[in-house]
C-alpha cells in the first residue's frame, strides 16, 4: 500500500489537471477551490510519507511502461525535493487564484500548472534515468505554456529562447543516454556507478552530454541565457515555481549524474565547482545593473544556483570529508526555495496593482505599505545571509565546507573561491539594498495611502507562511539539520554535524559580506547607476549595450554553422546524385550490349499443333528461321518475370550486399 502511494502522488496532479479543466468550463470559482484542495491534498500525502521514508527507502517498479518499465524510488534526499515541490505549488496555487484573475486563458493556465507539478514530482521520484529524462522533457513543454501565458511579443520572445534551450539541452542529454545504455546496458541509477568506473575516458563524454540538458534548466553558465528573458515574461506564480522548483530539477539532474552515476569524480566535480563560482559572481554582477525587479531576481537565481553548485562540487572533491558540504548543499537548496519564492510573490503583489516592475516606475510604492515592506525585508535579509534568517545558516555551512577544502588541498583555487564567495555575497546585499531602498524607502507622493485595499489576504497568506518559516529556521537551524541527518545515508556516509552557528567568527564573516555589499551600493550603484533628472533619481542600466552571449555569440555561431553546413551537405548531395546518374548510365550501356542470338521457326497462330510437313506452304516466309538478338537487359527482365516477389527481393539484396562488400574491399 505504501508503495502505491508513490504512484498516487505522481498521478494526482495529472488527474487534477483534467478534472479542474472540465470544472473550469462551468465555474471558475469552483475550479480555483478544486485546484487549491488538490495541491493541499498532494502536500498532505507527501507529508504523511515522511515517517515511512525516514525508516527506509520506498520503491515501486511497474513493467512495460516507457519500454523499460517505470522505476520509482523515494529516499530522504528525493523526499526533500518532492516535499518542497508540493509545498511551493500549494502556496503558488493559492496565490494564483488572486493573481490570475485579470489574465486571459485562466483555465489553460491551471491545467498546465498542475501538469508541471506532476512532471516535477516524476523527476524526483525516478530511479531510472530514462524515466527521469522523460519527465524532465514533459516539464519543459508544460512550463513553456506558463512562460508564454501573456501571449504578447515579450512573452513569446522569452518562450522561444526557453523552449529552444530546453529542446537543445534535451537532445544533447538524449545522445548521452544512448551512449550510456550502449556501454553499460542499464539505465538504473543505482547500478551505473560501478559500471562507469571501468569505461575509461568515454565516461566523461557521456557524463558531460547528460549534464548539459540538466544544466540548461539549472541556469549553469554559459547555458543561462534563457533565464533573464523567461522570468520577466512569465506570470509571478510561474516565476515562483521556475526558481523554487524547476531550477532545482536541473540541479537534481546534475547531482544525480555527478555524485551518483559518476560517484563524485574529481574532474567533473572541479568543473562544476568552477562553473558554480562563475555563476555566483556573474549573476550577482549583472543583477546590480537591472531595473526590472524580476530581471534582478532572475540573475539572483542564477547567482544562488552558483552557491548550490559550489556545494555539489565540494561534495565530490572532499570525498570522505564531505559531510559539511552535504549539509550545506541540501540546506541551501531548501533555503533558496523559501526566500526566493517569497521575493517573487512580493514582487508579484506590486505588479498586480501597478502592472509594472521597473523600479523607475514603482519607486516609493511600498513606503507606506508596512506589511509588504516587512515581508520583503525578511526575504532580503534571508538571501543576504543576515544572522537570524535561514540564508545565514546555509551560507555559513558553505563557507565552512570551502574552508575545509582549502585546508585539505592547499590549492590557490580555494583562495580564489573564498574571494569570489565574499564578493558574490556582497553583490547579493547590494542588489537587494537597491530594490528595497528604491521601492520601500524613497518618497513618492503618487502612491501615498493608495492601493491598500488591493492587498488581498489570499495573496498575502503565502508570503506570511514563507516569512514565518524563514525566521523559524534561522533561529532554530537544527530542525533542518535533523532532517539532513537522514539524507547523508544516501551518500554512503554516516555521521552527524555539530555546528554552533552564532559564534563570533561566523557572525564576523556574515557582517563582513554585508559591509562589502553596502559599500558596493553606496560607492558604485548610487554613484554610477543613478542619474538625477528634474530633481528625481532615475536608475540606468548600462549593461543593455554590452556583449550578449545569446545575440553576439550563440545566434551568429548557429547561423554560421547552418549556412556552411548547408553548403557542405549540398555538395555531398550533389556528389551522390551525380554518382547515381553516372552509375545508372553505365548500367544502361552495359544492358544494351548484345550477348548472342537464337534461331527460331515462326509458325502462324492457330496451327502450331499441325505438322509442318503435312502443309503445302505457298508463302515460304511463314516457315523459315528468324534470328532473335538478346542483350543483357532482356535477360535480366526475363529472369525477373520468372521470379516471385520474395525471390526478387533476395536477389536485389544480394546484389546490393555484393556491391557494398566490393566497395569496402577496394
Amino acid at each position: 500500500m505504501v508503495k502505491m502511494s508513490l504512484l498516487v502522488i505522481l498521478l494526482l496532479p495529472m488527474v487534477g489537471a483534467a478534472i479542474g479543466y472540465i470544472i473550469g468550463k462551468k465555474s471558475e470559482y469552483y475550479r480555483d477551490v478544486f485546484n487549491v484542495v488538490m495541491t493541499g491534498l498532494e502536500l498532505l500525502l507527501v507529508t504523511l510519507l515522511y515517517k515511512e521514508v525516514s525508516m527506509g527507502v520506498i520503491e515501486l517498479f511497474i513493467p512495460d511502461v516507457m519500454g523499460i518499465g517505470l522505476y520509482l524510488k523515494l529516499d530522504m534526499l528525493r523526499y526533500v525535493f518532492v516535499w518542497l515541490s508540493a509545498f511551493i505549488w500549494f502556496l503558488s496555487t493559492m496565490y494564483s487564484t488572486q493573481y490570475i484573475v485579470k489574465y486571459k486563458n485562466r483555465n489553460r493556465y491551471y491545467a498546465y500548472f498542475m501538469l508541471t507539478l506532476s512532471s516535477s514530482v516524476g523527476i524526483f521520484l525516478s530511479e531510472n534515468i530514462l524515466n527521469l529524462f522523460t519527465f524532465f522533457e514533459i516539464m519543459s513543454f508544460t512550463s513553456y505554456a506558463l512562460v508564454i501565458h501573456d501571449e504578447d511579443e515579450y512573452a513569446h520572445e522569452g518562450g522561444r529562447i526557453y523552449l529552444a534551450m530546453a529542446i537543445a539541452g534535451g537532445l544533447v542529454t538524449l545522445m548521452g543516454l544512448f551512449l550510456l545504455y550502449d556501454y553499460t546496458a542499464t539505465l538504473n541509477i543505482e547500478e551505473l556507478a560501478p559500471l562507469m568506473t571501468n569505461l575509461g575516458n568515454i565516461k566523461y563524454v557521456i557524463s558531460f552530454l547528460i549534464i548539459f540538458g540538466f544544466a540548461v534548466k539549472a541556469s549553469l553558465f554559459p547555458l543561462h541565457v534563457w533565464l533573464p528573458k523567461a522570468y520577466p515574461a512569465a506570470p509571478t506564480p510561474a516565476n515562483a515555481i521556475l526558481s523554487g522548483v524547476l531550477l532545482k530539477a536541473g540541479i537534481f539532474g546534475v547531482m544525480v549524474t555527478s555524485l551518483f552515476i559518476m560517484d563524485g569524480d574529481i574532474i567533473i566535480s572541479t568543473i562544476i565547482l568552477v562553473l558554480g563560482l562563475i555563476n555566483m559572481i556573474f549573476g550577482g554582477f549583472l543583477a546590480i545593473f537591472q531595473r526590472n525587479i524580476k530581471r534582478i531576481l532572475a540573475y539572483s537565481s542564477m547567482s544562488q544556483a552558483g552557491y548550490i553548485f559550489l556545494g555539489v562540487g565540494l561534495i565530490g572533491l572532499l570525498k570522505g570529508h564531505n559531510l559539511t558540504a552535504i549539509y550545506a548543499t541540501i540546506y541551501h537548496i531548501i533555503n533558496h526555495a523559501l526566500f526566493k519564492v517569497l521575493l517573487f510573490l512580493a514582487a508579484g503583489l506590486i505588479y498586480m496593482i501597478i502592472r509594472d516592475l521597473s523600479i523607475n516606475v514603482i519607486k516609493g510604492f511600498g513606503k507606506h505599505k508596512l506589511l509588504l515592506k516587512v515581508l520583503f525585508l525578511i526575504g532580503a535579509f534571508a538571501i543576504a545571509g543576515m544572522p537570524g534568517f535561514n540564508g545565514y545558516i546555509s551560507k555559513t555551512l558553505l563557507h565552512h565546507a570551502l574552508s575545509e577544502a582549502h585546508h585539505i588541498y592547499h590549492s590557490e583555487l580555494f583562495i580564489v573561491a573564498e574571494i569570489i564567495f565574499n564578493i558574490s555575497s556582497g553583490l547579493t546585499v547590494a542588489y537587494m539594498t537597491k530594490i528595497f531602498i528604491a521601492v520601500f524607502i524613497e518618497k513618492n507622493e503618487k502612491y501615498k495611502g493608495q492601493y491598500k485595499s488591493h492587498m488581498s489576504k489570499r495573496a498575502l497568506f503565502p508570503l506570511i507562511i514563507l516569512s514565518g518559516l524563514i525566521i523559524y529556521i534561522g533561529l532554530r537551524p537544527n530542525i533542518i539539520i535533523n532532517v539532513i541527518d537522514k539524507i547523508v545515508e544516501s551518500f554512503n556516509i554516516k555521521g552527524h554535524l555539530h555546528v554552533d552557528f552564532y559564534t563570533f567568527h561566523n557572525l564576523k564573516s556574515s557582517f563582513t559580506t554585508i559591509i562589502i555589499g553596502l559599500g558596493i551600493y553606496v560607492l558604485f550603484i548610487r554613484r554610477y547607476l543613478v542619474n538625477t533628472k528634474e530633481g528625481k533619481r532615475v536608475y540606468k542600466n548600462p549593461s543593455i549595450g554590452w556583449f550578449s552571449l545569446e545575440d553576439d555569440f550563440y545566434i551568429p555561431v548557429i547561423k554560421f554553422t547552418f549556412k556552411y553546413s548547408s553548403k557542405i551537405f549540398h555538395i555531398i548531395d550533389k556528389g551522390i546524385i551525380d554518382t547515381v546518374k553516372y552509375v545508372n548510365n553505365k548500367v544502361k550501356k552495359l544492358g544494351n550490349i548484345n550477348i548472342g542470338c537464337i534461331k527460331r521457326k515462326i509458325i502462324p497462330i492457330g496451327i502450331k499443333d499441325i505438322k509442318i510437313k503435312d502443309i503445302k506452304m505457298k508463302d515460304k516466309s511463314i516457315n523459315k528461321d528468324i534470328d532473335f538478338k538478346y542483350n543483357l537487359s532482356d535477360i535480366i527482365e526475363k529472369l525477373r518475370s520468372n521470379m516471385n516477389s520474395l525471390m526478387y527481393s533476395v536477389f536485389i539484396f544480394a546484389i546490393m550486399l555484393l556491391l557494398a562488400l566490393t566497395i569496402l574491399v577496394l
